[in-house]
């Protein structure tokens, strides 16, 4: 499916990600995920941004090994589904289900990606992966080494410095993230693939891919994360990690990076609508389903949540501490 164009959409954890994913139902052409839905193989540690670095970065046979080896635990971790019929599986998957996903295909081109990194496998006494493994194979690797079993301490090695890393990732992501769209399709959006604070770094990965990133008033933000506990709800918190996020953010400008906030679309949807599609190189044409997923005046709730926060200080609070981040439209 060369030519096909990819387009991931990120946020900062509840500034308005899903507005967007909503109006992308509404394109021509465009497949979109389940919101629910995240591609998590580049950006999660032991994924392909890792890989990267050690097998093209800071080699050594001690990182790279160990980079394979971790890559090829996260393709199973992510790819193979739990089923109580298979003991196993209990003991490999997350839950991710990545192979049901994409229809059968994730774990097979996992292998053929791998495979075509590798110069050499071989297996042999490597001490470095003990620091690793679970404290189960641990023990048992010990006690069958102290009873004289050889090859007690022996693992996979994997030798690898590819020159072609590049299109290699290149055409494994195309050949995955491909495997379940309809043939109509030219735009494959997805959730979360790539870092807000940095996407060039995973554009680099796709032959044509860009990348929208949501923000939004901290205020809102702040009122929208109560009551979820992985985002940190004390006031405190909320805005140093507020703060640290954006600072953490690159400046770098290109061209294939478009930086909005969710109020854009909401306040001032027209003129945001025809600044999403020129970034996406469509016509005004390509918008075929206009407000059936996305209404603005539906979503115009949503913006100054905090007007109505129970903690009228933490809404102060916040204002004192980020006031460049407050947006005089909300």
């Amino acid at each position: 499916m060369s030519g096909m164009r990819f387009l991931d959409l990120s946020g900062y954890a509840f500034t308005g990600k899903h507005a967007v994913i909503d109006f992308m139902r509404e394109v021509r052409g465009a497949h979109v995920e389940h919101f629910a839905f995240e591609f998590g193989l580049l950006r999660m540690q032991g994924g392909l941004h890792d890989l990267e670095h050690a097998l093209c970065g800071d080699w050594s046979p001690v990182r790279s090994d160990a980079a394979v080896r971790r890559f090829r635990q996260l393709v199973t971790r992510l790819g193979v589904a739990n089923d109580w019929r298979r003991p196993s599986s209990l003991f490999q998957a997350v839950g991710w289900n990545y192979d049901r996903h994409y229809r059968g295909r994730f774990l097979p081109l996992s292998e053929e990606y791998i495979s075509r990194l590798l110069t050499a496998t071989w297996r042999a006494d490597w001490p470095y992966p003990l620091a690793a493994v679970g404290g189960c194979e641990l023990f048992a690797r010990k006690v069958l080494s102290r009873l004289g079993v050889r090859r007690a301490m022996d693992f996979q090695m994997y030798l690898a410095r590819p020159a072609e890393f590049l299109p290699a990732t290149r055409t494994y992501l195309e050949g995955v993230l491909t495997a379940n769209v309809a043939p109509e399709t030219t735009t494959v959006v997805l959730h979360n693939a790539f870092e807000p604070f940095a996407p060039v770094r995973s554009l680099r990965f796709f032959a044509d891919a860009r990348a929208i990133i949501i923000d939004r008033d901290p205020r809102d933000n702040y009122v929208q994360r109560l009551g979820d506990r992985s985002t940190g709800v004390d006031v405190e918190m909320f805005i140093q990690r507020y703060r640290l996020n954006r600072e953490a953010t690159s400046p770098a400008v290109d061209p294939r990076v478009l930086r909005m906030k969710f109020e854009d679309l909401v306040l001032d949807y027209d003129a945001t609508r025809d600044l999403i599609l020129a970034f996406l190189g469509e016509p005004a044409e390509a918008h075929v389903r206009p407000r059936q997923h996305f209404d603005p005046a539906v979503s115009r709730k949503n913006v100054g949540l905090y007007r109505k926060h129970a903690k009228p200080d933490e809404i102060l609070r916040i204002e004192r501490e980020l006031p460049e981040f407050c947006d005089d439209r909300v």
